[in-house]
């Protein structure tokens, strides 16, 4: 019980986040990247062992390629 009021209290102070940049779009886009990062997340957490360890590659590779830009 405690770590769903924890995410509801994150989630929480996402939404006033987004609400308060600087337009709707940078908010939407910020709501849509935690979702797509707590997806991620929740994908890693579901199918651990092989799915797990290539999902963990994938973002290791994902940060990598974009600290060469």
């Amino acid at each position: 019980m405690f770590l769903y009021s924890l995410a509801f209290v994150f989630f929480l102070f996402a939404l006033i986040a987004a609400f308060k940049m600087e337009s709707p779009v940078k908010g939407a886009l910020f709501v849509l990247s935690l979702v797509g990062v707590c997806g991620v997340l929740y994908l890693f957490i579901l199918f651990p062992g092989i799915s797990g360890l290539s999902v963990a590659s994938m973002l290791v590779i994902f940060i990598l390629r974009q600290s060469k830009k």
